[in-house]
Parts: structure tokens; C-alpha cells; sequence
């Protein structure tokens, strides 16, 4: 799954003048962790969780849980097959961990409670990860993950590769809050067993932590968005009129060729990259719009909301041409000939006298974990039996997504993907030399935690028991 010759989607000014307007992305600019290892090939930070006030409406202070007082905590960055140190500290008032979703790293350091337990009050631990992947991916608690992750702990981690970045990007980390109007937050099991079975979605839609912020544009000149939905239930269509959306990446790095889209659509854990390029009939300023996805296929749609702005800079349009047709990355699909089927079904079950989430007819507090071996290829076939969508996440390994004939749907490698109400979505996936536990489950955490979750405990070569 490494990355190939690549060669730039976007052209780079090459001497002719700025491609944007000085500052063009600095109304949503994330802090940076901090490098503390002069080697170049090892990247080492410290990362505090701490409550922390922040300001998501004007002239109104809310509590927040934070990483370094940062919501979203500070982005990491580290280049492929680098070392990523990170040296965590956990000063809240509950336990927690750290998990690197998407990252195929070893399971010790994955932060399920299958690898480790909790890190306690005011306890310390060392995560160490080789992301052998260049991408975008993000970080989170994978304890109490809802409640957690919708009090403001959730951070972005880009893996560079060898090469050069593509032109001018930046990171843009959807969430939501539930902010009552005196600024604090709603408890986090807030509306009970209603709560879970249906998903928190915040009041307060955020872009970096920020309500409405502002993204400079310029006529003819492409910005690569890297787009992280790190809401605990929030599904997010969002419309971008009057310019031209290509996708470069997915999930797990860059695809085979750029993608034209008319639309941004993520389910919550997943990940996109585009590049985004204003037609000269773009407005002076552009409200890219949320829009409902109907994910419980119900008919019936909220209105648009007010996502984030575009303002278009007074620079003359950018001239140089894209290079939107070039081979981006060699793309070898997995050889499914001999690769056995697994049927993985989501469901719903009674449990004392309520109704629980469930994966082949157990939920998660029952289940026993499923084996799989190093060095075999298995299809998933997820059949979603309820009538609404459940977002797949599937730790550590990285997937590529089937049609009924067991050929690419799509040429991409994804670790989330939705399945949408009463289908079937099947994906082929190779478990290489990795063994140990993960996990897998819908990645709306309230339904995690209704019990829509399970084990999968890879086997390495010798080794017939857990």
C-alpha cells in the first residue's frame, strides 16, 4: 500500500507571483504540536488532555475537554515510515486513551480497550507509531468515545510522503457541540437511551473549532482541502456552488486518479481530500452550506445550515493550469480469487426490556471476538438489516471496497465507509503481519455504545490462541 511516483495534481508557482491571497486559510488555522527530537526521521511531542475554557460563540465561555487547550487538539505531522512519538499525559477528571484511526500501526498502540487500559487521572503514556501511509487520518479517545469525543477531544494527524505537498492546503476538521445558552455543554448521555439509539448531533456546527469562519479564495487557483468529519453522529453533505470539486484522496491516502464530485459527503470517521478551484462566476463570498443526508432514510430533510464562508480575494484569476489528469498513485487491487466470505450483520436485539444495537445477533457486552489469520484475504459482506445507515470502521487495516461482481467499486482504500439502511456493502481486505486484537463497529459512537461493536483477533503465524 505505499505510495508510487507521484506527480502534482497542482501545479506550483513556479516564479510567476502568489497563487493565493497572503493569509488565505488563516481564519482556520490549527496549532501545530511541537517537534522536541532534533533527528529528522523522529518526530516527538507531548500531548496534555485538560478541561480548558474556549470561546465557540462570541462573548460565551464553555468548558471544554481539550487536548493542550486546543479544540481541535494540535494537528501532528510526521512523514511516511517516520517515527511519531507521542508522550500523553491525561489531566482530566476521567479516564481515557488515544486512538489513531486509520493508522495501520501495530495493535499495542491502537488505544482500544482490547490493547490497553484506561490511562487514569493525572497518569502518563507513550504512544510510538511507523505510519507506513501517507494520508489524513485523526485522533480521539476510544474510551467513552461519544461522551469524549462531543466534549472537544478529537485532533487531526497528517502522514507526508517523500514527496513535496501538493500546492497550497489546509485542514479543515468538521464537529458539533451541544452548547446550552449559557455556554456550558449538555451532559454528554444527554436524552438517555434516546440518545444512543438515534446519535447526538451538536447544536453548534464548528470548522476548526470555530462557528462561520472564513476561507480566502482566488479565481482559478485550486486549494487542496484536507476534510476530517470527527462528529460523534453528524453526517455531512456539503454544497460549494459555482466551483470546481475534485477529490484526490480518501481514507487511506491518495486514489488512482482525481474524482470530479458535485457534492462533499462524509459519514462521521471518514476522510477526503479535494481540491476545490473557484469559477470566475463564483461570488465575492460563497456560504458552503450543510445539508442533511436523511441517514434514517426517512423522506424528510432539515434545512441547510451555514457551514463556513469563501471570500474571494481581489487577485487576478490564477492562470496556470492544473494537472488534474496526471496518475496520482499505482493501484494494485487485492487478489480475492481464493479469499473466504465473512458475513458481518448489523442489527438490532431486545435486551431487558429495551432495544439494543447488535453485530450477528450479539451486542457488543456479549460478544466473543471473530479469528483471522496473518497473511489471508477475507471479503466482508455487511448486511445492514435496519432501515437506517451505520458508518463501518474497522481498525488498523485498510480496506478496498467490492461491487456484487468482486471488482473495485472504486479505486481507494477506506477503514469507514457507510452502509446505508436495509443494503448489503461488501469490501475485501488483506491481514497482513499484524496480529493481535482490533476492533470494529458503526462509527456513530452513541450506536458503539448501545453495542454495535466488535472483536476481530488476527492470529500470527504459530500462534492458534488468544
Amino acid at each position: 500500500m505505499k505510495n508510487a511516483l507521484l506527480i502534482l495534481l497542482v501545479a506550483c508557482s513556479s516564479g510567476s507571483g502568489q497563487r493565493q491571497a497572503k493569509g488565505w486559510a488563516d481564519g482556520i488555522a490549527l496549532g501545530q504540536a511541537e517537534d522536541q527530537d532534533p533527528d529528522t526521521h523522529i518526530v516527538d511531542v507531548s500531548l496534555e488532555a485538560r478541561v480548558a475554557p474556549r470561546e465557540l460563540r462570541p462573548g460565551v465561555v464553555t468548558e471544554l475537554w481539550t487536548y493542550d487547550g486546543q479544540v481541535p487538539g494540535p494537528t501532528l505531522r510526521v512523514r511516511r515510515g517516520d517515527v511519531l512519538r507521542v508522550r500523553f499525559t491525561n489531566h482530566l477528571p476521567a479516564p481515557t486513551t488515544i486512538h489513531w484511526h486509520g493508522l495501520r500501526i501495530d495493535a499495542a498502540m491502537d488505544g482500544s480497550e482490547m490493547t490497553q487500559a484506561p490511562i487514569q487521572p493525572g497518569a502518563s503514556f507513550t504512544y510510538e507509531l511507523t505510519p507506513p501511509d501517507a494520508g489524513t487520518y485523526w485522533y480521539h479517545p476510544h474510551h467513552d468515545s461519544s461522551g469524549q469525543v462531543g466534549q472537544g477531544l478529537y485532533g487531526a494527524l497528517i502522514v507526508e510522503d517523500d514527496e513535496p505537498p501538493l500546492g497550497d492546503e489546509a485542514v479543515l476538521v468538521l464537529s458539533d457541540a451541544s452548547v446550552k445558552d449559557d455556554g456550558t455543554l449538555r451532559p454528554p448521555n444527554d436524552t438517555g437511551w434516546f440518545g444512543d439509539y438515534f446519535g447526538r448531533e451538536g447544536n453548534v456546527l464548528l470548522v476548526n473549532g470555530r462557528v462561520l469562519p472564513e476561507i480566502k479564495t482566488r479565481t482559478g487557483a485550486p486549494e487542496r482541502w484536507r476534510i476530517i468529519n470527527a462528529s460523534r453522529a453528524r453526517f455531512y453533505e456539503l454544497s460549494v456552488p459555482d466551483h470546481v470539486l475534485e477529490q484526490v484522496a480518501s481514507d487511506g491516502g491518495l486514489l488512482e486518479r482525481p474524482r470530479a464530485i458535485g457534492s462533499l459527503r462524509l459519514v462521521p470517521g471518514e476522510r477526503m481530500d479535494v481540491v476545490v478551484t473557484p469559477k470566475p462566476e463564483a461570488a465575492s463570498r460563497t456560504e458552503v452550506m450543510w445539508h442533511d443526508m436523511d441517514r434514517y432514510g426517512i423522506g424528510y430533510t432539515r434545512d441547510p445550515e451555514r457551514l463556513f464562508v469563501l471570500v474571494k480575494s481581489d487577485l487576478p484569476p490564477w492562470s496556470e493550469p492544473a494537472r488534474s489528469d496526471a496518475v496520482m498513485r499505482d493501484f494494485s487491487p487485492l487478489d480475492v480469487s481464493t479469499a473466504s466470505t465473512r458475513r458481518i450483520e448489523l442489527g438490532e436485539k431486545a435486551a431487558g426490556g429495551t432495544t439494543v444495537l447488535a453485530i450477528n445477533g450479539q451486542a457488543y457486552s456479549e460478544a466473543l471476538p471473530i479469528d483471522a489469520h496473518v497473511g489471508t484475504t477475507e471479503i466482508w459482506e455487511i448486511v445492514n438489516t435496519t432501515s437506517y445507515d451505520h458508518p463501518f470502521h474497522l481498525h488498523g487495516f485498510s480496506f478496498q471496497v467490492l461491487d456484487t461482481k468482486n471488482n473495485l467499486r472504486a479505486r481507494e482504500w477506506k477503514d469507514t465507509v457507510n452502509v446505508r439502511g436495509k443494503s448489503t456493502l461488501r469490501f475485501a481486505v488483506y491481514f497482513d503481519d499484524r496480529p493481535g486484537m482490533w476492533m470494529f463497529h458503526c462509527h456513530i459512537l452513541d450506536h458503539a455504545a448501545l453495542g454495535m461493536m466488535g472483536m476481530l483477533h488476527v492470529i500470527g503465524h504459530g500462534d492458534t490462541h488468544r
